[in-house]
This record gives C-alpha cells, structure tokens and sequence, in this order.
C-alpha cells in the first residue's frame, strides 16, 4: 500500500540512452497490488544501482557484445588508461550490440537516433570511451584501498533481494525482463558492492549536525509539512471478488467501525481482531508518515481530511475497504526553529537524505580527480569503422525542432 520514496541515481550512460530513446513513449501504468509493487520496486531500486556506469563495463550489457557478424573490425587501441590499453574493437562490438538490441540495425535508423541525442558518431564512441575508461580507473582504484567482495556477501545480497522480491523463482522472472540472468545479476551486484565500499572507503560521511537537518527541512518544507501519520485496518478484496464478497468485505469493515465509534473496541485492539494488512497488523496498524510514502489515492485523500486522533469512515480502495486513524500531525507555521519539532521518523529519514547527499557529493568530486589523475590517452576514431554513418540532411524527429545536422 505503501511505496518508499527513492532518490534518482547518476546520468545516463549511452545504452541507458538507448533504452530510453526506444521506450520513452509507453507511460508506465500506475499498480497497487502490494506484491506486485514490492518486486517492481525492489528490481527497480537494485537496478538503478547496477546499471550505473561501473556496473555496465564490468558486466551486463557491456560484456554480451560478442556477436560480429555483418561487420568487420578494425583493430588498434581506442583509449589507454593508466597503461591499459580499450581495444577499439571492444568499443566497436559494444555500439553494434547495442544497435542491434535496440532496433537500430539500419543506417538510417542508427543516424536518426543519433540525430535525435544530440549525438554523432565520434561523439557516442567517446561517450563509450568515458564510460569504459572510468570502470578501469574504478577497478584500479578498488585495489589500491584493498576493496574486495567475498562470494558469501554477494550470495547473502542476492538472498536478500529475493526475500524482498517475494522468492527467487518471481525475483528471477522479473529480473528476466531487464535482461539478466541470476549470474549476470550476480556479476553486476559484485561490482555494485565493490564500487559501495570504494565510496565508503574514499568519501567517508559522519552522522548528520541537527542544524544541517533542520536546514534540509526549511530548505524543502513544503516536502514535510502537515505531514499525517495513520494506522490502518484493511479488509482485503481480491481483484477478481464478485460483488457479494465486495459487499460482505465492507459488510466487515462497517462493524468493525461501529465497534470502534461505540467504544466497544479500541482501534488497536480492532487492528488486532480485524485488520488483514499483515505488515502493518505488526505494528498495531502502524503504516508511518504520508511525506515520507505514497498511499493510493483514496486512502491520501481520506487521510487529508483527518485531525490527530481522528477516526475515518470506511475507505475502498484497489486493496479492499480501510478504516483510518491518524495518530500524529506535523506543522510549523514559517519555519523550523529546533530539532526537537520535528518527529523523529521524519527526523531519521532527512538525516539520511542529508547523509547520502554529502556522501555522493564527496565522491564525485574524488572521483573527478582521480580521472584528472590519470593517464588518459584517447585515439582518433577510424574512418571505416561499421557505426560511422552519415548525418547529412537528418532531421530531429520531433516536429518542434527542424533543425538538420551538419
């Protein structure tokens, strides 16, 4: 019922580019079945951190081109990076995988595409370099701080995924979608753990100041303020229930109201004898902060109109029928003068926001030196290399922009 906010990852690499180009029309349907939306979540949030750069060189993509046939190789040495050498024939099989994983296999295909990024040739290519020479600098890295991946902390993250994604054999079949195998996903989660201890190792952050939390909230107050946490009682309703299960659910849910409203029963104790929201059930019916999730529609719109303490009507939503108590209120009038305003899960969930922000911030700004650190040597791109098309007389395809490339 309840999605955890997650905050957006790096720049898109060229094949992340590709993927967008081909797919960026289809608008993602919204789903609130529970199950479902857990395993997108976790394959999601997992591969926004596999398909960084790091993890696409090493693996994934970045090491499935290996089919050359329609095209010949030039040979030679694309780029070397503190003495190792990128084939150019290494950067020539990736951009040709890629065409041909994406629908770009004719010219004229490859060259709108190009056209429409903003993209030539030689600038892709240099793109690929960029992205190939900072996963070596990266592996480089990683062995000068000692940074290893035993295979038990892999397995144990892989358990892990699985275990939030509701059992290997659905977490596999979604992964299935995305192009990965267990053992591709594995490769690439190894290379996303180590790239996690390098951060730790080079950009190491303390525990947030409360001045620095307090000014993230004032910074961005509109984000936490009149924030409601509420408890939740849930009679489910499968998808598929006739309208006589539908009316017995809210049959259900209506007593359960009336013997909240009489007194008769306590709303916790109606969460215990009632509610069939197993997660929350737990937590006496506890589902957190509305900032700090996303409810469906239904469920936010009846909480909105709750003061601390109250208690809704029956709510239906695509679960089943809610009843909703909101337990806690946040609200400054201007601005936050003193940590202690603030509610401490909201407190605990900014001070990581703030953590992971300085964290990122001070590893980008090591890993830029690093790169400026380092010996880079980028050869001319080939004349007669297979994905070095004509641009002439292509136009954006976008009929707001008619300009044609050079």
């Amino acid at each position: 019922m309840a999605n955890k906010k997650k905050n957006s990852e790096a720049a898109p690499t060229p094949e992340q580019q590709a993927r967008a180009a081909s797919s960026s029309r289809k608008k993602q349907r919204k789903t609130y079945a529970s199950k479902t939306v857990k395993i997108v979540l976790v394959v999601i949030g997992v591969l926004a951190m596999l398909l960084s750069v790091s993890a696409m060189a090493c693996s994934g993509l970045m090491s499935q081109a290996e089919d050359t046939s329609g095209y010949k190789l030039t040979g030679g040495v694309a780029a070397t990076i503190n003495g190792t050498n990128l084939t150019e024939d290494t950067v020539t099989k990736q951009i040709m995988s890629m065409r041909t994983s994406y629908g770009y296999t004719k010219d004229k295909d490859w060259a709108q595409y190009l056209v429409d990024n903003d993209l030539t040739p030689k600038k892709y290519r240099k793109q690929l370099i960029d992205s190939y020479a900072q996963q070596i600098l990266l592996q480089q890295a990683q062995k000068e701080n000692g940074v290893t991946v035993s295979d038990e902390e892999v397995e144990k993250a892989w358990k892990d995924a699985c275990k939030s994604a509701g059992g290997a054999k659905a977490f596999k079949k979604t992964l299935k979608t995305y192009g990965y195998t267990e053992d591709t996903y594995k490769d690439s989660l190894k290379e996303s753990l180590a790239q996690q201890k390098l951060k730790d190792a080079v950009a190491p952050t303390s525990k947030p100041k409360d001045s620095e939390i307090v000014d993230y909230i004032n910074e961005n107050l509109s984000s936490y303020n009149d924030a409601r946490r509420s408890s939740n009682i849930l009679i489910k309703v499968d998808s598929d229930a006739s309208d006589e299960d539908k009316a017995a659910a809210k049959a259900k849910a209506q007593e359960c109201l009336d013997k909240i409203n009489s007194g008769e029963l306590s709303f916790e104790d109606a969460v215990e004898q009632y509610s069939e929201d197993a997660g929350s059930k737990e937590k006496k019916g506890d589902v957190g902060w509305d900032k700090l999730t996303t409810f469906v529609d239904s469920y936010q719109t009846a909480l909105e109109g709750l003061n601390k303490g109250d208690v809704s009507e029956v709510v239906e939503s695509t679960y089943g029928y809610h009843i909703i108590k909101c337990t806690d209120y946040f609200h400054v009038d201007n601005q936050v003068d003193d940590i202690n305003q603030v509610p401490e899960a909201i407190k605990k969930y900014v001070s990581n926001v703030v953590k992971t922000r300085a964290a990122s911030t001070a590893y980008s700004e090591w890993l830029e030196q690093y790169k400026k650190d380092a010996d880079i040597t980028v050869n001319p791109m080939p004349k007669d290399v297979p994905y070095n098309v004509s641009l002439k007389g292509v136009t954006k395809s976008s009929t707001d922009d008619s300009s044609t490339a050079e």
